[in-house]
C-alpha cells in the first residue's frame, strides 16, 4: 500500500508542481481505440483523437485511422496503418496523410505489464516538408489495485524524433490509472507533461488524457 500512496503523491506533485509556469499552456487530450480480432493471428485497430490547447479552449488536432495488425506469440506483433489528421495552424485547418508501421510488445514481470511500442511514420503535409519521424513508447503498469473499481496505476513515457530535422521534435510523460468497467473495454485517464517544439523552441502543455479502449 505505500507504494500506491507514493504513486499517487506523485501524481500529484506533477499535477500542482510549482515548476508549472504561468507560460505554459493547460490542454486535453481524448482518445478512442476500437480493436477488432479478425482470426487467432489477425487484428484490425483503429484510433481516433481530439485535442485541445490554450487552456483547453481551442480545438487544434483531431485524427483518425486504421492499422492491420499481425500477432506473432503472445508478446509480439506488427501493425501497419493509415492515419488522416487535420491541424489548427493560425486561423487555418492543415492536413496530413500519415502511413506508418509499428512493432509492439507486452509482457508481464513480477506482476507488472510491461509494453513498448516502436513506430515509424510518413507524414505527407500540406503547409511543410514532409518527415519521416519515429517515435518510442514505453508504459508501465502496476499490479496494484485501487478502490472497487480495481484501478491500476500506470507510468508511459513517449519520444518522437524528426529525421528530417535531426532532432527530438516532442517528449510525453504520462501518469495515471486504467481499469476495465467490463471484459472488453478499458478506460484509462491521467497527467501528461508534454514538451513540444513549436517554431524550433521547445514549449510545455500540461495535459488531461482520457481514453476508452473497446475490444470486439
Amino acid at each position: 500500500m505505500l507504494k500506491v500512496h507514493s504513486f499517487l503523491v506523485l501524481l500529484l506533485v506533477c499535477l500542482f508542481s510549482s515548476n508549472v509556469h504561468a507560460e505554459d499552456d493547460w490542454g486535453s487530450s481524448h482518445n478512442l481505440l476500437l480493436k477488432h480480432k479478425l482470426n487467432e493471428n489477425w487484428f484490425v485497430i483503429s484510433r481516433s483523437n481530439l485535442s485541445f490547447r490554450n487552456d483547453n479552449e481551442q480545438l487544434f488536432l483531431g485524427y483518425t485511422g486504421a492499422s492491420l495488425g499481425y500477432q506473432f506469440n503472445r508478446q509480439w506483433s506488427a501493425r501497419l496503418g493509415y492515419r488522416y489528421a487535420r491541424f489548427r495552424i493560425g486561423e487555418n485547418w492543415r492536413t496530413e496523410q500519415r502511413p506508418m508501421a509499428e512493432i509492439y510488445y507486452a509482457d508481464m514481470w513480477d506482476g507488472w505489464r510491461l509494453t513498448s511500442r516502436s513506430r515509424a511514420e510518413i507524414r505527407l503535409l500540406d503547409w511543410r516538408d514532409d518527415d519521416v519521424r519515429l517515435r518510442q513508447e514505453f508504459t508501465a503498469t502496476a499490479p496494484w489495485k485501487l478502490t472497487s473499481l480495481g484501478m491500476k496505476p500506470f507510468i508511459e513515457d513517449e519520444i518522437f524524433y524528426s529525421t528530417r530535422n535531426n532532432w527530438v521534435e516532442a517528449n510525453w510523460v504520462t501518469l495515471g490509472f486504467s481499469l476495465f468497467p467490463s471484459e472488453n473495454i478499458k478506460i484509462k485517464f491521467g497527467y501528461r507533461h508534454n514538451r513540444q517544439r513549436t517554431g524550433g523552441e521547445f514549449i510545455t502543455r500540461h495535459t488531461l488524457v482520457t481514453g476508452i479502449n473497446v475490444f470486439f
